[in-house]
């Protein structure tokens, strides 16, 4: 899934003949197109207020920023840490980066403080989770930089809980607390401890900002910018598509080289260790919890069997489902959604390696976008920015990106179908020639496990089960087709969906229920506009 990096703005402004609503990271949205959409407006409306608060308190407290800046630099009271405008602050999917700059002894360099924004994290229905999403994401960033030199990304040189615990690289600690990080790295290395030990160090301070937090090198340059900045007007040079693609085939085969022992996302604990011992947090199940979707997979929960691990999803998807308020339009919609649901737990053992459901698990960038790789004006990747949904997962899940033609998941259809197959082919010679480079610890070959899934149809599968709101399309355009060369009628769609739940009449009832008291508070939200 897109998550969209814009300005600092609230909103924009349309001209339009009947009233819009302002959201994030999205032009203004009419009734009549918030109600064919089953995103839930309503909460996402509720976000734009709340982002507003966050800015002016962060404003509010741009002296702590300079000052939080200045302990995990080392830096005196001589030194100097401009905070940038809010004009200049950048917005993505869960965070604002703010630019700080710092002159010292003559030197300027530039940083990120990269803020959590709570009401994007689920905090308030499940407190905790800012701080869980920044203990894998920093986990990731200490794991990447021991086992994986070759991928450039931005120099984390501190970061800072919710709940104001505070942590430096050792690399801006005086000389004695480096001795002591290297011999107890020389220790572990010794005695075969198979915990990473990771260059962050506890690093107490009593300056305190309002949300979790990450200090950052600013990657940004004359030679150097997002690939969004330039994708549409680009993508269509084969030059620089191929030295994008050789660029993420390297990103994607050395994160991979190393096989995990389980599915989960890595987890930093205060002694400086990195775990294997957290949930697979993904993007999607972030942004489900975060829009009430009870939570399904504990934080706790990692799993050395693929089986049990799409059992969860699928459990998870059921609670979306009955939880989300305009999770369907009509009782059509309903039963088509059930009946998939009902389909796709019935067709998941033809997508599951059985020689590989015990792993080994291999660490996928879940979120990879344009948005989230810098290149120079060549396509040349310069860095991997965003982190923080990394996880180790089935090697079935491995694909070919699937925003590469500039389509959503679900829109590779028809002559967009056969755009991305060619765009994917040519993806795939570059993948299969960057791997025959790599020395891996596994004796598999992925790209040809990448190929079998697609001529599976496993890909569609996956992307399924892990997308927010993907499952019915998806199984209906590219799963049953493989099956049935009929679309499943209303009727069929009606049978199959009684076998979701003993009382699948009373589920469709009430989901049309609540939509209808979805659609009266949204228009109530419009009629207030």
């Amino acid at each position: 899934m897109t998550i969209d990096t814009g300005p600092a703005t609230m909103g924009m402004s349309v001209k339009a003949t009947e009233p819009t609503l302002e959201l994030l990271n999205r032009t203004p949205i009419t009734y009549q197109s918030a109600l064919n959409t089953d995103k839930n407006i309503i909460h996402e409306a509720r976000h734009v207020a709340a982002t507003e608060v966050l800015y002016q308190k962060l404003w509010k407290e741009r002296s702590t920023i300079g000052a939080l800046t200045k302990h995990h630099l080392g830096l005196g009271d001589r030194d100097i840490c401009t905070v940038a405008q809010q004009s200049r602050w950048i917005r993505g999917g869960f965070n604002v980066c703010i630019p700080v700059e710092v002159q010292s002894l003559g030197s300027r360099r530039k940083l990120i403080l990269r803020c959590a924004m709570p009401h994007k994290l689920a905090e308030a229905e499940t407190p905790g989770s800012i701080d869980e999403k920044m203990g894998c994401e920093v986990g990731t960033y200490a794991w990447m930089q021991e086992r994986c030199p070759d991928i450039r990304i931005p120099h984390l040189y501190g970061f800072g809980f919710s709940d104001h615990r505070h942590f430096t690289h050792e690399a801006h600690r005086p000389l004695y607390v480096r001795i002591v990080r290297h011999l107890q790295r020389l220790l572990y290395s010794l005695i075969g401890y198979p915990t990473l030990l990771s260059r962050y160090i506890r690093h107490p301070t009593t300056h305190r900002l309002i949300t979790a937090y990450m200090l950052l090198e600013d990657v940004r340059s004359d030679t150097s910018q997002m690939l969004s900045k330039t994708w549409d007007k680009e993508r269509g040079d084969p030059a620089r598509r191929q030295r994008l693609f050789r660029g993420m085939a390297r990103l994607m085969l050395s994160l991979a080289r190393i096989p995990q022992p389980r599915i989960g996302s890595f987890r930093f604990h205060d002694d400086g260790t990195i775990t294997l011992t957290n949930r697979p947090l993904n993007c999607s199940i972030m942004l489900l919890e975060n829009d009430g979707t009870p939570r399904t997979i504990q934080r706790d929960d990692t799993y050395q069997c693929t089986e049990p691990f799409i059992a969860d999803l699928f459990g998870f998807h059921d609670k979306r489902f009955l939880t989300h308020p305009n999770a369907i339009f009509d009782d059509r919609s309903c039963r088509g959604e059930m009946a998939a649901k009902v389909l796709l737990r019935a067709l998941a053992h033809r997508y599951v390696r059985q020689d590989r459901r015990k792993g080994p698990f291999f660490l996928q960038l879940d979120d990879l976008h344009a948005s989230n790789i810098f290149v120079d004006d060549d396509w040349n990747i310069t860095c991997l920015i965003d982190l923080e949904w990394v996880c180790a997962l089935p090697v079935e899940k491995l694909a070919v990106p699937y925003w590469l033609t500039g389509c959503a998941v679900d829109g590779i259809l028809g002559e967009r179908f056969a755009e991305f197959n060619q765009v994917r082919e040519e993806f795939m010679g570059v993948f299969e020639e960057e791997e025959r480079k790599v020395t891996a610890e596994h004796g598999l070959s992925l790209a040809q496990i990448m190929r079998e899934s697609w001529e599976s149809g496993g890909v569609w599968f996956w992307y399924s089960i892990t997308s927010t709101n993907a499952m019915y399309p998806l199984f209906t355009d590219h799963l049953c087709r493989r099956f049935s060369s009929f679309r499943l009628s209303p009727e069929d769609e009606e049978l199959l969906s009684k076998f979701w739940s003993e009382d699948a009449a009373r589920v469709v009832e009430g989901k049309v229920q609540e939509y209808h008291r979805y659609e009266v508070e949204l228009k109530r939200l419009f009629s207030s506009v």
